[in-house]
């Protein structure tokens, strides 16, 4: 059976933390929009002016781990999107590689990728698929969310940002069919401007045969207008009775556009 690869079923989002606030409503008053409820907010906003932006070139690197965490068997994969004529995003695999060696052809030929919004093969068991289109800071689903912040504050990339714990309940599709998943970890928000930084994060209830998984994500934030994901990093252990193996994968985006209908004239 060919496996599907849903964009980005190879990077898979999670997040949340602990109890807290009503999501995503600021307080009334002066100090509305520096309080907690007011700085998470301004990442609403951030994420609504910024939806557009898709990634032109993604680029995979996932390494097996040995006892000492060095990398036992490393596989590249490159991928480049657009929009085609008829609206569509495409989304082709340009090369791969594993351990040195091109595996380009045949890879093409076992792995299908599909686009956002799409689907999946209801019919493949293996399927874990999540998309990179769903946060914890879409407007539309901060009824899901709850959080609160942490009290903690630190110097991220040039940017003083405040932690956020909090939840996002979601849904995934695995072996074919809608299953609940909660996203649960910490976002670092800048303490003004609300601008996302970065989230870390696990997922609950985790992959078949996964014991453990924790993501990071880094956001591009050198300009002001073009808020986009740059790097997801996930680590973890996994194994089937005694046989376990460690694992880290690294995906980069990169060449952002915007879709064609928001492009400026």
């Amino acid at each position: 059976m060919r496996k599907i690869v849903p964009l980005l079923a190879l990077a898979l989002l999670a997040f949340s933390g602990s109890k807290g606030n009503r999501p995503g409503l600021p307080h009334s008053g002066p100090d509305a929009a520096s309080s907690p409820a007011g700085l998470w907010q301004k990442a609403v906003d951030i994420h609504q002016r910024n939806h557009a932006w898709y990634p032109g070139k993604i680029a995979i690197v996932s390494e097996v781990l040995n006892r000492r965490h060095e990398p036992s068997s490393v596989t590249q994969i490159f991928l480049a999107l657009h929009y085609g004529a008829d609206g569509r995003m495409r989304t082709d695999l340009t090369r791969a590689l594993k351990n040195g060696q091109d595996m380009t052809e045949k890879m093409k030929s076992k792995v299908t990728i599909s686009n956002p919004g799409e689907g999946v093969d209801p019919d493949n068991e293996n399927t874990y698929s999540v998309s990179i289109s769903d946060s914890p800071f879409n407007p539309a689903r901060q009824g899901a969310v709850s959080f609160s912040a942490s009290g903690e504050k630190r110097l991220l990339f040039g940017h003083n940002c405040q932690c956020f714990e909090f939840t996002y309940q979601t849904t995934i599709v695995s072996k074919g069919e809608k299953e609940k998943l909660t996203w649960s970890g910490m976002a670092w928000l800048e303490e003004v401007s609300g601008l996302p930084v970065k989230l870390e994060f696990s997922l609950s209830p985790l992959p078949s045969r996964i014991r453990s998984l924790w993501a990071i994500y880094l956001y591009e934030t050198a300009r002001p207008d073009k808020w986009v994901l740059s790097k997801v990093t996930i680590s973890g252990h996994g194994g089937f009775l005694f046989i376990k193996k460690r694992f880290r994968s690294t995906t980069t985006f990169s060449h952002y556009r915007r879709r064609p209908q928001q492009e400026k004239s």
